[in-house]
């Protein structure tokens, strides 16, 4: 995974205001705690990268 993913720029550009990448943060982190699953950067980073996109839209 390059350092790019790490940059709060990066994270920035996937959403119209930090208001809704503040809750789609809240809601990746909760359902992973919810689901009871072990998890990893790497599988929260690549979630963003799939459903940032659409999370979006919706909001």
């Amino acid at each position: 995974m390059s350092g790019e993913h790490f940059t709060t720029e990066y994270l920035r550009k996937k959403f119209n205001n930090n208001f809704n990448l503040c809750n789609f943060a809240i809601r990746i982190g909760r359902d992973h705690v919810l689901s009871g699953e072990p998890s990893s950067l790497e599988i929260i980073l690549k979630m963003v990268e799939t459903q940032a996109d659409e999370a979006n839209k919706k909001i």
